[in-house]
């Protein structure tokens, strides 16, 4: 009878291991969606709605990995750290204010990749009573990738103008 019992107690451990180091070792989702993806980017315009400057972190890896080209300043910018001044340069502000002019996306297309999302479109910045041919625009891509906590996060963006 002991046999018989140590017998299933050493099965029913063995599968009860194998359940839980299945469970353990299967693989994180790595794939941001495309769903996603439009939140991080209408949490982005949100930023611009607001020029809350602490949303920064909420939306940008937060690591030496982010990069970013502006169009308004020459060269590529590496770093979390460096987002903050670069918006500071457009009065974005921690808490926020009312901002004088929009931002707004149109032509947005999204692509989902092996591990990351690819979000492009055009940008306007202005006044959106204004004639949209005298708006200032050109083309942005978002580059979103998850972080180590698994939260989908920008890790580049690239923004020019036509």
């Amino acid at each position: 009878m002991n046999k018989l019992f140590f017998t299933i107690l050493l099965c029913l451990s063995i599968l009860a291991c194998e359940k839980k180091g299945n469970t353990d070792n299967s693989p994180q989702k790595t794939n941001v969606s495309a769903e996603e993806a439009k939140l991080v980017v209408d949490k982005w315009l949100m930023l611009w709605e607001t020029y809350d400057s602490d949303m920064l972190g909420d939306i940008f890896l937060q690591s030496e990995d982010l990069t970013y080209f502006s169009s308004e300043k020459e060269g590529l910018m590496q770093g979390f750290e460096q987002l903050l001044p670069h918006h500071a340069g457009f009065g974005f502000v921690a808490g926020g204010k009312k901002p004088e002019l929009s931002l707004w996306l149109e032509n947005v297309e999204t692509r989902v990749y092996d591990g990351s999302v690819m979000v492009g479109g055009v940008w306007y910045f202005g006044d959106k009573s204004q004639p949209i041919d005298s708006i200032p625009k050109g083309p942005v891509t978002f580059v979103l990738v998850r972080n180590k906590d698994g939260i989908a996060k920008i890790a580049h963006t690239h923004f020019a103008n036509y």
